[in-house]
């Protein structure tokens, strides 16, 4: 390739890497259906036919798009997992996935837009969506939750303050999400 075409040779994880980067940016500020294939390949300087070498469709793409974000946020949090004993360990640990969360806003709004567009069944990361649910529910009874008389409830109360609070600050972002997030916690994370 010439250095003209402004296409460059990178190792494929790298290309691989920067195609993930790209499609994040993309897909958070248009929506997974307001891209064209063609939109990704160009953010990466690259042809629609070099994309899909790396990535057979667009729906793959989508896909690995998610999966590296969960990669990402269990690579950050890794260390910290062990199920939380009580209230005070359970809100601690809330808290540190709350502040890391503040730093990616690019990322919650990738996530809450495709979210909201995979409320159709008939889009290709609908599947993805449920079983997350599924599993962070999961996630959040057993890790953060096993000291409440009702973790089943308890996750979903939390997950649904998180998911609407971030909603609301990614629409104004003026909303202080910490001065929130600690006044819920004041009243969730008790016996």
């Amino acid at each position: 390739m010439s250095p003209a075409s402004g296409r460059r040779r990178l190792p494929p994880a790298e290309r691989r890497e920067e195609i993930l980067k790209a499609a994040t940016a993309l897909i958070a500020s248009s929506g997974f259906k307001g891209v064209p294939l063609d939109a990704f390949a160009a953010a990466c300087g690259m042809t629609k036919a070099g994309l899909l070498h790396h990535f057979p469709s667009k729906d793959a793409l989508l896909v690995a798009v998610l999966e590296r974000r969960d990669e990402l946020d269990l690579t950050n949090i890794a260390g910290a997992l062990e199920p939380a004993k009580d209230p005070a360990s359970a809100r601690e640990l809330m808290t540190t996935v709350v502040r890391r969360n503040l730093t990616q806003r690019p990322i919650l709004k990738l996530y809450a837009v495709l979210a909201a567009e995979a409320l159709s069944p008939d889009h290709p990361a609908h599947a993805y969506f449920q079983a997350r649910l599924s599993e962070g529910r999961a996630m959040f009874e057993h890790w953060i939750l096993a000291w409440h008389p009702r973790p089943d409830l308890a996750a979903v109360e939390l997950l649904a303050f998180l998911d609407g609070l971030q909603h609301y600050w990614l629409r104004d972002p003026g909303i202080d999400f910490l001065a929130q997030w600690e006044t819920f916690a004041d009243r969730f994370f008790t016996v």
